[in-house]
């Protein structure tokens, strides 16, 4: 015992601990804009390849995976075209490099169909991205046969357009852009795996309206006597009738619309810049006011401080969606945090904030390619600090189904290297979330414990480690809503006290462990490097679950114990003295 001391005095610890990742919570909406008009993130290059196109996507979904996103914003519709397979509207320009023209003849791809599954397998959701109302983006090339097929909108239905310098947009005031609009966003949902449908700030123009709509208010005012106001309400039309058609097939499909991030100049009080509400009529209040949307991502795109106060935004659109029972996901400037206006550190600061924030529940970052640049280290510090721990997507409490049964869930360890999870799948289940804890305590009530999200259906999990954990299981339905936690039954001795990962201040250290059924004999080890490569203190007890033990301080410690009649050790805790 003593050259073992002896050992224990000379072996010094150099902080090789178990992680304890930033504090988080275990439900954020951690969201991002995959863009595609002019081919801001994907295709990398509309003339690339199907396999290029294919090995980039996966590229993006890889990447935001390993930095703690759950969630994709891809633009399926950037101006009236489709990067999918649409029965309405051409292929993009922007995937092909000609209107109208998508994968080869020969192929059965669709970008939407792909990059639903693709999400999906890395415990994504993917939300479908759509402008409402762009029909041409650049209307000076409107005469080039390759930018505007003969089957656009804008061609086939001339009497919808608005014409305006920089941008052609289709009509909000009449009904039947209205319905067509509906239409082609319902086919989405209908045919599609989508978890949510996006629609973002391009309503009128930013260049302003002056007279460009006045036939159509003479023939379809509805009533109204104020242009300003039924041109309000031909938008809140759209986004009521696409929710009430949503809520009709497919309920647990998320509705949500990005508009800007200024409501009004001076509202909040302070707050100066565009005001979105006279210029491009949208006034998301109404939204909220009439439950027309599940969520609103205001593109709060500005710092702290000034005119535009990051500081000010959030806490008034938290409280109004807070006070409507609405969600609230943030739009943050990824794409302004290697600038100048950006001090290093300004995103993850916002982040805090939207933490601190009763009725801010995540946030959506624009754009994608920026989690290749990493500037002023944001990617890093999301990684390995604020999205350190997965999260889960944040429920609706309008909108949330019925709890699925919890699980029954078996384990099995294949060899040394591989732990086996198998439950009995249940065809309603969207997906399961995996949690693994050196402690049974923490399973299943914060972030800290999501080990993985399987989406693979077939009710199984293959967990590669060579340590020994507790593991627990539930079911998510299409809402997202999770069952209860199904512990998985396990056949090694549970460690009680020390507790771990926590401190000892006693003469004495009291170690503790749960009885196994049959146990005859215990076997303990104490070590001071989780290898177990220094034991400073090992016995083998009969019939006890429980000693003291007097061990030096200024350490920091790993301990486990095994049955007689078990093969596994149970999981290694830590503590320190």
């Amino acid at each position: 015992m003593r050259s073992i001391m002896r050992v224990l005095l000379i072996s010094l610890l150099i902080g090789n601990i178990f992680a304890n990742p930033a504090d988080a919570p275990k439900q954020e909406f951690r969201g991002v804009w995959l863009s595609t008009v002019a081919n801001i993130d994907w295709p990398e290059d509309k003339y690339d390849s199907e396999a290029k196109k294919q090995a980039d996507l996966i590229k993006y979904l890889d990447t935001l995976k390993v930095n703690g996103i759950n969630a994709v914003v891809f633009q399926v519709r950037p101006a009236c075209d489709a990067m999918y397979n649409s029965p309405y509207e051409p292929w993009s320009y922007w995937f092909s490099g000609t209107q109208g023209e998508g994968p080869a003849a020969d192929s059965l791809w669709d970008p939407l169909t792909f990059a639903v599954e693709e999400a999906h397998k890395r415990g994504m959701e993917l939300h479908a991205w759509v402008n409402p109302y762009r029909a041409v983006h650049k209307p000076a090339m409107i005469d080039s046969s390759f930018y505007l097929d003969e089957s656009h909108v804008a061609k086939t239905h001339p009497e919808w357009i608005l014409k305006f310098n920089s941008v052609y947009i289709l009509d909000p005031g009449q009904e039947a852009v209205r319905n067509y609009i509906r239409r082609v966003f319902m086919d989405i949902v209908c045919r599609y795996d989508i978890d949510g449908i996006h629609m973002d700030d391009y309503f009128y123009p930013y260049s302003g309206v002056e007279n460009e709509d006045s036939l159509t208010f003479e023939k379809e005012s509805r009533g109204f006597e104020d242009i300003n106001d039924w041109r309000r309400d031909n938008i809140n039309l759209l986004v009521q009738t696409v929710s009430d058609s949503i809520d009709e097939v497919k309920p647990w499909v998320k509705w949500g619309i990005s508009p800007f991030g200024i409501y009004r100049p001076n509202v909040p009080e302070g707050i100066e810049g565009f005001d979105a509400w006279s210029v491009l009529y949208c006034d998301p209040l109404a939204w909220l006011q009439a439950g027309s949307v599940d969520y609103i991502t205001p593109q709060c795109y500005w710092p702290f401080g000034g005119g535009q106060d990051y500081g000010k935004l959030i806490p008034y659109w938290s409280a109004l969606a807070k006070k409507y029972k609405r969600h609230f996901y943030p739009g943050q400037a990824l794409y302004r945090a290697g600038s100048d206006k950006f001090p290093e550190g300004e995103i993850a600061r916002q982040v805090r904030l939207n933490r601190e924030i009763d009725g801010c529940q995540g946030s959506i970052y624009f754009t994608a390619n920026n989690f290749f640049q990493n500037p002023k280290n944001t990617i890093d510090t999301l990684k390995e600090d604020l999205y350190a721990n997965k999260a889960l997507w944040p429920v609706f409490s309008h909108q949330k189904g019925k709890a699925l049964k919890e699980p029954v869930v078996f384990s099995e360890r294949m060899g040394d290297e591989e732990v086996m999870l198998t439950w009995d799948v249940n065809p309603e289940a969207w997906a399961y979330v995996v949690y693994r804890s050196k402690t049974q305590q923490d399973l299943g009530k914060s972030g800290s414990s999501i080990h993985d999200i399987a989406t693979n259906g077939k009710g199984n999990y293959l967990d590669l480690t060579n340590e020994q954990w507790f593991y627990a299981v539930t079911a998510l339905n299409n809402y997202k809503l999770e069952s209860r936690v199904a512990h998985v039954i396990y056949d090694f001795v549970a460690p009680l006290k020390p507790v771990f990962d926590t401190e000892v201040k006693a003469y004495f250290v009291p170690f503790v462990w749960e009885k196994h059924p049959q146990a005859e004999t215990y076997h303990i080890q104490v070590a001071t490097d989780k290898d177990f490569s220094f034991i400073v203190y090992e016995e083998r007890l009969l019939d006890r679950n429980r000693l003291n033990k007097k061990l030096p301080k200024a350490y920091t410690y790993y301990w486990r114990v095994k049955a007689d009649n078990t093969n596994d050790w149970s999981p290694i805790w830590t503590f320190k003295r």
